[in-house]
């Protein structure tokens, strides 16, 4: 019996000190975009210093890609291939967001910024400290990840998949109707 009291005793200290763990902190910050409805606001600044926020790339479809910094070479062809089909016409953004949440706490932001600046991406690459678009979509970073948001800022699509010419093709027929002119001109009506 005292020792069942002591044990209680020392519980009860370690609960006091400790506090209560937030269980479901994680779901009530970011809970998971369902498609059709707004994106998580975001606020990410690129390698070079110029902010992108969410709100001010309305008007235009935003496609973003994500991955593990281990699939940099894959995202990298991706990134090249969505660059010349909707970038350069100037149809949509193309962003590149990298997941910067669990890096280690002893690694300097400027060799982060030197780093991705020496990979000499194609598109703008975003540096997400929080992990804001990752966590608003439960991103699996083993494979590269396709966002797509429509100009009004709603979530269309989000699909995972390694690179090869016939899937990029694919998923550029499912962003294609969100890109013409016709499709904008019919929602603002």
């Amino acid at each position: 019996m005292l020792r069942l009291k002591r044990i209680l005793a020392i519980l009860a200290i370690a609960v006091t000190f400790l506090g209560p763990l937030p269980a479901k902190a994680y779901d009530r910050y970011y809970s998971k975009v369902a498609l059709g409805s707004p994106f998580t606001y975001f606020d990410l600044e690129d390698i070079y210093g110029q902010r992108w926020v969410s709100t001010f790339l309305r008007g235009k479809p935003v496609i973003i890609l994500t991955a593990h910094r281990y699939q940099r070479y894959e995202l990298l062809k991706w990134a090249e291939s969505f660059r010349q089909a909707y970038m350069i016409p100037g149809k949509a953004y193309v962003l590149w967001v990298v997941n910067l949440r669990k890096v280690s706490w002893n690694t300097s932001r400027q060799v982060i910024y030197d780093q991705w600046r020496g990979f000499n991406a194609s598109v703008p690459v975003l540096l997400d400290w929080d992990g804001v678009v990752g966590k608003s979509l439960r991103v699996n970073y083993n494979v590269p990840n396709i966002i797509v948001i429509d100009s009004y800022g709603r979530l269309v699509m989000h699909e995972m998949h390694s690179y090869n010419p016939s899937v990029f093709k694919a998923v550029s027929n499912k962003i294609n109707p969100y890109c013409s002119n016709r499709r904008l001109r019919r929602g603002r009506r």
